[in-house]
């Protein structure tokens, strides 16, 4: 009998073990699958995939690049930058004498787009100055950049206004800081209000941010790697957390941080702001930052970029801007960590977080989010200068191309009606290429459509019905677009065939908020075509 309740007892203590590892088991799956950080897993992308797509990003950034004003580039980055050096070499003497005396004393691309003709004497100017968050890095279509965004929703509610955008790759706050009081940019711009969009590495003044990274990091402790590195090949995306969750912790044991990938690899060097560097951002960027607004008249806003990983994390690398903003009357500090993961992160933007499955930078939904936080700002604490929307809309460009990529491609625009416009193309041979010191640039592009094309940007989310394509030197012809998804209330980047082709002539009752067309054709002899796109709206 004795015998018989030992037995029972030892089965109870097994089926209890049993039940309890089974639901932490359970736990932990689901865990798993509901943090869902990594995002090269979850895009389901094949190494190969991944590979293609980040050529495919190097040739966007750098055709980007290679149609901006070269003396400007230069003038705005580290001249021991590779591809500053790659760009010297395209230089004549008197330019490369130039850009060296102007070193650091010219702000870079000015970004906006829009035309001249849509604002007057009463808009509000407002300028925002970042990296290459705000620039547009890699960006297929640059008037999905944030600030762009922000002004279009701001125009269709009636405020005169007018964002600027003025950044460049890898900028810091102090080289931005130069371009508000060592060049003519205020004068030439007259900005009402000065944005910063400040990413937690912009106080970071190293020469060379890959030493950074190798030099000083915050190290997790081997014993902790290791189990972090065995869980992570069952339960990545809890590793990944647990791994930001102890570098937040020991954060301020070292000078900066590199902020994992997926992979748990460094992508970022963001600087601590602490003892020596922070006396030196405090005395060299938001002292200074605080008496040019006191002199000038003009606000300033600092406005913090929230990333899609590491709550924790971001909260202490933002947390010093607080303090030091208190001290600073004419420096007001938003920062958005609270809004995004207390508001906007969830699941249907979760995919649309990254530009791609190789690419880093803010995607559409995190550009969107950028957005309505800078909108939501402007509205609520500066009113007094955006003035009371007017009844109807603000003046707006209408149907207008304002880009192209490459930019080349686009020869001219004829505007015929409100509804009607007429776009001359250059389409690029399959063979031509171009260099940026040793670096070749090819000018189309193959991805998504997994062909070559040229793309041309909508100024204005347009309802487009009817696009003629006429020409020489160019057959089976196929014309594809992406829009604003109606639901996401921002582009997805979901690439749709444009409607029913009838000779030279394609129809489509669908394609409604059109952002971006793209345009794919067999050239005789693989040589380039000269093309002609008459596009209407609805």
């Amino acid at each position: 009998m004795a015998q018989h309740k030992k037995k029972r007892k030892a089965f109870y203590v097994v089926r209890n073990l049993l039940l309890v590892l089974c639901s932490a088991v359970i736990v932990l799956f689901s865990a798993e699958a509901l943090l869902r950080v990594d995002f090269y897993e979850m895009s389901g992308a094949s190494e190969e995939q991944v590979r293609r797509q980040e050529d495919e990003n190097d040739n966007i950034e750098l055709l980007q690049i290679e149609q901006m004003d070269k003396v400007d580039f230069l003038s705005a980055v580290d001249p021991s930058s590779d591809i500053c050096e790659a760009l010297s070499e395209t230089l004549t003497p008197a330019e490369r004498e130039r850009a060296d005396r102007e070193q650091r004393s010219r702000y870079p691309l000015i970004s906006h787009m829009q035309q001249a003709d849509v604002y007057d004497e009463n808009t509000v100017n407002i300028v925002v100055l970042g990296d290459s968050f705000t620039w547009g890095q890699s960006c297929l279509n640059r008037n999905e950049v944030y600030w762009r965004q922000a002004e279009r929703s701001l125009r269709a509610q009636g405020y005169n206004v007018k964002i600027s955008g003025v950044a460049m790759i890898s900028a810091n706050s102090y080289e931005e800081l130069d371009w508000l009081t060592r060049s003519d940019l205020i004068k030439e711009l007259q900005p009402d209000l000065i944005v910063f969009g400040y990413l937690y590495n912009d106080p970071d003044d190293t020469a060379n941010p890959i030493e950074a990274w190798n030099e000083k990091h915050v190290e997790v402790k081997p014993g902790y790697e290791r189990m972090l590195n065995a869980a992570a090949r069952f339960f990545p995306n809890i590793a990944f957390r647990l791994k930001n969750f102890i570098i937040a912790k020991t954060l301020y044991t070292a000078d900066g941080i590199s902020v994992g990938g997926g992979d748990m690899t460094p992508i970022i060097y963001a600087p601590i702001l602490k003892d020596r560097r922070l006396a030196k951002f405090e005395q060299q960027f938001i002292a200074p930052l605080n008496r040019l607004s006191e002199q000038s008249g003009i606000p300033v806003a600092l406005m913090t970029l929230a990333v899609y990983r590491g709550e924790l994390l971001q909260k202490e690398l933002y947390k010093p801007l607080h303090g030091l903003c208190k001290k600073y009357p004419n420096v007001r500090l938003y920062d958005s960590t609270n809004a995004f993961f207390h508001g906007f992160e969830a699941s249907k933007h979760r995919q649309n977080y990254l530009i791609n499955i190789a690419d880093l930078h803010p995607g559409p939904a995190m550009s969107y989010f950028y957005a309505q936080y800078l909108e939501g700002f402007l509205k609520k604490d500066f009113a007094g200068l955006l003035g009371a929307p007017a009844d109807s809309p603000a003046a707006s460009p209408g149907l207008a191309v304002n880009e192209a990529m490459p930019r080349q491609a686009l020869v001219s625009t004829d505007v015929k009606t409100a509804n009607e416009l007429v776009c001359t193309l250059d389409y690029p041979a399959l063979t031509e290429r171009s260099h940026i010191g040793e670096i070749e640039v090819r000018h189309y592009l193959t991805l998504p459509l997994e062909k070559d094309f040229i793309s041309l940007s909508l100024a204005e989310p347009t309802d487009l019905s009817r696009i003629e394509v006429t020409g020489d030197g160019a057959d089976d012809i196929e014309l594809y677009y992406m829009r604003i998804d109606d639901e996401l209330n921002y582009d997805d980047h979901t690439v749709l065939p444009f409607g029913e082709k009838t000779g030279s002539v394609w129809t489509d009752g669908t394609a409604d908020r059109v952002t971006t067309l793209f345009l794919h054709a067999k050239c005789a002899n693989d040589g380039g075509a000269r093309l002609t796109l008459r596009i209407e709206a609805d």
